[in-house]
């Protein structure tokens, strides 16, 4: 005890930067919630705090992992595994192996907490923070009940709840205390240049064209059957438009599929996940989000801070809005959000340079709020030594 009030008194250069232990699916690049955790990572002091991440899904495309290795972090693999119980089973091994070693440990996928809980806890953490990431439990009516239960009571099953919007965090916590996180950006990344976009403009053939745009996995809470609805009755307003789809998921097929059958193959440009998405919103005139539902929607973020006006549902969290950002309720017709984008589009010029500046005064500079991060981190470790 007498070692540990010493050792709280050494200057902070030479501490053991606190190990903060991210239980997540997985480390891949397609994953927003990893976005978000990287891009506070690597603006983050590291004297001070370093993630370490545990994951139980490792699929074959491209991860984080060597990026947070050189950023001093450990990628813990668990079994590729949907069974919660040899989850709870190997994280129980992890833990012990690094005994004393997590004051803190953050999880992101809530539906695990009721049963990772008591494990973390038995094993050394003296914090286990809950996250919500959305306003919804699943796009599956059979997923999202199942999700339901698991995370019910979920006061039991946390010490600190974080979300990355008021909404998720009502959606999750209810009447309970959380704390919003945001899901904050590297901003400069995305700050508006007319030479790239000329540049990306003039490589996808897009010329003096409309480009409505669209960044998100083809999911079923995406609603991309309602975007390609409306992007069919916008076209017959401005015949030579084009929809810039970026991502990848379970349903790009099928709506690959559902473009051909209404001849909008050459008109909607399929494009996959992209490592160029900060370069693609440059190219975009209006950026449309028709979710049925959402953590907040960081891509409406990004498109604003690119000075890109976005329309969205009400189903998104009011959070969102940085600069140009309007709502239309998620049951309208087509023809209602075509009057939107058409509404919109006459601001897109005169908000090209004020993208950055907006989203920094909303507080979504990753510069600005990894500080608060790391303080939030440095309490919640002190709950146990009290």
């Amino acid at each position: 005890m007498n070692q540990r009030r010493g050792a709280e008194r050494l200057p902070q250069s030479v501490r053991t930067p606190l190990r903060v232990l991210h239980i997540h699916s997985s480390l891949t690049v397609r994953s927003g919630v990893m976005g978000v955790l990287m891009n506070y990572f690597r603006h983050i002091d590291r004297s001070r705090v370093v993630f370490d991440f545990y994951t139980y899904y490792h699929p074959s495309d491209t991860t984080y992992q060597d990026e947070i290795e050189d950023l001093g972090g450990r990628c813990l693999e668990g079994p590729d595994s949907k069974n919660i119980l040899t989850i709870r089973r190997h994280l129980a091994r992890v833990l012990k192996e690094h005994g004393g070693e997590y004051s803190v440990v953050h999880i992101h996928d809530p539906m695990l907490a009721r049963f990772l809980y008591p494990v973390i806890h038995r094993n050394g953490a003296a914090t286990v923070i809950v996250h919500s990431h959305s306003t919804g439990y699943s796009g599956s009516r059979i997923r999202a009940f199942r999700n339901w239960l698991a995370c019910r009571n979920i006061r039991r099953y946390s010490d600190a709840r974080m979300a990355c919007s008021y909404e998720a965090g009502v959606h999750l916590f209810g009447s309970l205390s959380f704390t919003i996180m945001r899901n904050a950006i590297e901003v400069e990344r995305f700050e508006f240049n007319s030479d790239v976009r000329n540049a990306i403009r003039g490589e996808f053939g897009l010329d003096d064209r409309c480009v409505i745009g669209h960044v998100g996995r083809f999911s079923e809470e995406k609603n991309h059957a309602l975007l390609l609805s409306v992007f069919k009755e916008f076209l017959r307003h401005e015949p030579s438009s084009r929809l810039l789809l970026v991502g990848d998921g379970p349903l790009k097929e099928h709506y690959e599929a559902v473009a051909r059958e209404q001849d909008l193959a050459d008109r909607v440009m399929f494009l996959g996940h992209s490592g160029r998405v900060s370069e693609l919103y440059q190219a975009m005139d209006v950026f449309v989000l028709p979710s049925r539902f959402e953590g907040l929607g960081l891509a409406g973020v990004e498109a604003q801070c690119a000075g890109v006006p976005v329309v969205c549902s009400d189903r998104v969290p009011g959070e969102i809005e940085t600069l140009n950002c309007s709502f239309v309720p998620l049951a309208s017709p087509p023809d209602a959000w075509v009057r939107r984008i058409e509404s919109v589009r006459l601001r897109t010029d005169r908000g090209r340079e004020l993208g950055v500046e907006a989203t920094r005064r909303r507080g979504y500079d990753v510069a600005e709020a990894v500080g608060e991060m790391v303080r939030r981190y440095e309490a919640l470790s002190q709950i146990g030594r009290r």
